[in-house]
């Protein structure tokens, strides 16, 4: 939201200085020359300046977006995993204990 009014304030003053410029001017790019005005030139600029802005973002938000879908992939993988290592302590937590082997007492006379 904050961005959106920062936009229209830049907008305005771009509009009110275009509009307050409109006399004529001869203009040189290099070894082109062409008469506009400087109220034309600044929105012109402006405008262009909008749009690279624009793609930049684009271009940021797509790099956004596929990470957030990478991780969002990581994430179920890992879930599928916590579940099936949950059903594999279930299965042996459940399963009966085996017995375990009776020792039978060593008299002292059997050792030597």
């Amino acid at each position: 939201m904050l961005r959106l009014l920062i936009l229209i304030i830049f907008l305005a003053a771009l509009i009110v200085f275009a509009l307050s410029n409109t006399d004529l001017e001869p203009i040189w790019l290099v070894s082109f020359g062409w008469h506009l005005s400087i109220g034309t030139l600044v929105l012109g600029v402006g405008a262009l300046a909008l749009l690279l802005g624009f793609l930049i973002g684009l271009i940021g938000d797509m790099q956004q977006r596929s990470r957030a879908r990478r991780a969002e992939q990581h994430v179920r993988t890992l879930e599928s995993q916590l579940v099936e290592l949950h059903q594999r302590l279930d299965r042996l937590q459940n399963q009966p204990a085996a017995p375990l082997p009776s020792a039978s007492p060593v008299s002292p006379a059997q050792k030597v």
